[in-house]
């Protein structure tokens, strides 16, 4: 969602009567996120206005990016991602330089194309398996041992997963071919170089390094 909010059209009573429970079901933590990358307004958890409100929750786009990101839009870190869950035209989601630990939350999210949580301190890729409209999955600098998760994703454009915890690239295959064209490994302290030019062998798909 942009932070831009000016110029936007009434809120509509029945966008309104399903974004306004769907706010209140948020915990503090993401009020206070809403407010900050909406409204700017720090350590608020006011309900947002009802034009803005509507326009987030019907918004395909959310970013959300930590104190330590290069261009952050908050002032504090997020445990987890249960704000965006009911979104229903989420497309785009940006969780960077935040403490997540998994994201499970995007399991429902069917519209997804785009995921940005790197820099994180994730474990699993538990919840994307079945993603298989997502094109762009950014999940370099966090804790992940394993990226099998992504074996069925086979319109996976964009695969960042370098300085994690892998030790080899199972889960990407020949159903990925035609489709992925920028796959970014390395660095990674477990993953050797001859795992690596063995899975190029086998697959024909180039890897790259940061």
């Amino acid at each position: 969602m942009s932070d831009n909010t000016h110029s936007l059209p009434p809120a509509d009573p029945a966008v309104l009567a399903k974004a306004t429970p769907w706010w209140n079901n948020l915990t503090t933590e993401w009020k206070r996120a809403f407010n900050e990358s909406a409204l700017q307004r720090r350590d608020a958890t006011d309900i947002l206005p009802d034009d803005l409100l509507c326009a987030v929750f019907t918004s395909p786009n959310h970013r959300f990016a930590g104190p330590t990101a290069p261009y952050p839009n908050m002032t504090f870190e997020l445990a987890d991602m249960s704000g965006l869950v009911g979104l229903p035209n989420i497309e785009v989601v940006v969780v960077t330089f935040h403490r997540l630990r998994h994201i499970e939350e995007v399991s429902g999210m069917s519209k997804l194309k785009s995921l940005f949580v790197n820099n994180n301190q994730i474990t699993s890729l538990k919840g994307i398996e079945n993603h298989v409209q997502l094109a762009d999955l950014y999940v370099q600098d966090n804790l992940l041992t394993t990226i099998e998760q992504v074996e069925k994703l086979v319109n996976l454009r964009t695969l960042y997963c370098s300085n994690n915890l892998i030790s080899d690239l199972k889960g990407v295959g020949r159903q990925h071919l035609d489709t992925l064209g920028q796959l970014f490994c390395m660095p990674n302290p477990n993953l050797k170089k001859s795992t690596i030019f063995d899975f190029e062998e086998a697959t024909r798909i180039k890897t790259n390094k940061l």
